[in-house]
């Protein structure tokens, strides 16, 4: 009687390097693919986010005599949203001011933000200070809102393009534009914020609403180029192309 002899195949040391060697390659081309993909997907939840706020901003246009909200009025009573302002009890920031209309503390947070601490204000977004500043400022006095700046990716809840110490030109602290740090010489960023200003939050950009309620990405050094512009008198996005 003969016995059938089977053979028992197995990978040599080679070819399980060569199988690892092939899957590295397509890890290292795949992963950043993957990131690619994701942040894309936090850019557009980010977009939300801005539009949702633009729209709270433009209901409240509409209910108070076309004028835009103010950055910060004192505190009426307990913050609708329950949120901390941050460094004050005694004030409401716009955030806390448009929630009425969005009614969603939510939208408050970029998906793409380093920042991970409990106060909405700092590390999400910010606005314009020309526009939504400290007295209302009435739509009239806005030339052009489909190219105003009004609400955007910031370190911090309000941001000027140039009004000296913590501006988008002056960073300082928690004041800065994402993105911004390869472009002007060093800032005393508070820590915990030096990668989103460095490094940004959205491929290099920021995601911009504009004072009529639209919202669109926009380069770091775009906007920056536009707070450079400012300074230099040259009406732009920043203001009612009146700059001071």
């Amino acid at each position: 009687m003969k016995y059938q002899q089977h053979r028992h195949w197995g990978f040599t040391l080679i070819e399980l390097l060569v199988v690892i060697a092939i899957i590295s390659i397509l890890a290292a081309i795949l992963f950043p693919v993957f990131a690619r993909a994701r942040e894309n997907a936090r850019r557009a939840s980010c977009m939300s986010n801005v539009k949702q706020m633009g729209l709270g901003v433009m209901m409240y246009v509409q209910d108070y005599d076309e004028k835009y909200p103010p950055s910060y009025i004192p505190a009426p009573g307990p913050t609708p949203d329950g949120q901390s302002t941050y460094w004050s009890s005694t004030l409401w920031l716009w955030q806390q001011i448009i929630y009425p209309y969005t009614k969603s503390s939510q939208i408050y947070r970029c998906p793409s933000s380093t920042y991970t601490g409990p106060a909405l204000f700092v590390g999400n977004y910010g606005v314009n200070s020309s526009v939504i500043a400290a007295s209302p400022v009435s739509m009239a006095m806005v030339s052009s809102a489909a190219s105003t700046y009004m609400i955007f990716d910031s370190g911090y809840y309000s941001l000027g393009p140039n009004a000296g110490w913590g501006s988008v030109l002056h960073p300082a602290g928690q004041n800065y534009l994402p993105g911004t740090g390869p472009l002007l010489p060093a800032a005393s960023i508070t820590t915990g914020y030096t990668d989103d200003y460095t490094k940004g939050r959205h491929f290099l950009g920021v995601n911009m609403g504009f004072a009529d309620g639209h919202v669109k990405w926009l380069k770091s050094s775009v906007v920056l180029q536009e707070a450079t512009n400012y300074t230099n008198n040259i009406p732009n996005a920043w203001d009612p192309a009146k700059p001071d």
